[in-house]
């Protein structure tokens, strides 16, 4: 007898279309909707869809609004650094573990089959494929360091950065420069390594920063759409100062000289 197979409820099947619109900038940042418009569109009642819209609203795609239903979250700048430093912490120190530990030859097979997965920009069918398996060959990365609770938490950062990810693939071709990065990766970690290993998936997130960000700041469509910039430091501060007023000179005044007034004659 065969295994069943579970097969995805309306829920699920809402999630992954949901997910998947905002992704993708179906629906772009700061459209309105609500649950029933959505639910006409997928054609299923408003359950599921609430239950799903639960789901991306707790990984922060998409937030509630009492009286117009839901608004698909800004994409911002700050958001976007925040995350890749803590990919930069976390995937280097996993890339530096992997190294140390490596023993696995399904990892290493992973590894393999994956290091030179590319994509073409102008294909969005090309970069859906390309995002699952460069999450796949990271997530093996992290995976093989030995630490699971590093491997889960990573999972949420990527999972999260999807929308990011995808804004720089499309817009910007580094297919080649990719595969470059993650030939070096795989040989450090096979070679043990551990100083390369952190090195190299430390610079190559930090191109991926690069990417993403010029990406976002150069695109009309989402510049149009909702792309909050940082505000840096130094502006905040001018912009909240409050203003001094100036010190007022104050000119010294000149005695005038007193004209002695005649007194007047007491009458007798």
């Amino acid at each position: 007898m065969e295994p069943r197979t579970a097969v995805p409820n309306l829920t699920d099947r809402a999630y992954a279309t949901i997910k998947s619109q905002l992704i993708y900038l179906d629906l772009p940042p700061g459209t309105m909707f609500t649950e029933a418009s959505l639910a006409r569109e997928l054609g299923i009642s408003k359950t599921p869809v609430r239950e799903a819209l639960a789901r991306v609203r707790r990984e922060g795609l998409v937030e509630a609004s009492a009286r117009s239903g839901y608004r698909v979250t800004p994409v911002t700048v700050k958001d976007a650094r925040n995350l890749f430093a803590l990919r930069i912490l976390l995937e280097g120190e996993a890339a530096a573990l992997a190294a140390q530990h490596m023993e696995d030859p399904k990892h290493l097979g992973v590894l393999d089959r994956l290091q030179k997965a590319s994509y073409n920009p102008k294909d969005v069918d090309s970069i859906k494929t390309y995002m699952r398996r460069n999450t796949e060959f990271h997530m093996t990365v992290a995976r093989a360091s030995g630490n699971e609770h590093l491997a889960a938490v990573l999972e949420q950062i990527l999972d999260q950065m999807e929308r990011l990810f995808h804004i720089g693939l499309a817009l910007t071709n580094r297919a080649d420069e990719i595969i470059h990065e993650h030939t070096d990766l795989v040989k450090a970690i096979v070679s043990g390594d551990e100083k390369t290993a952190r090195e190299v998936a430390v610079t190559q997130i930090r191109n991926s920063q690069r990417m993403v960000l010029d990406a976002l700041l150069a695109s009309p469509r989402l510049l149009s759409t909702n792309v909050v910039a940082e505000v840096s430091p130094r502006a905040a501060v001018k912009r909240t100062r409050p203003r001094t007023a100036r010190p007022r000179t104050t000119r010294p005044r000149t005695a005038r000289p007193r004209t002695a007034r005649p007194r007047a004659r007491r009458r007798r």
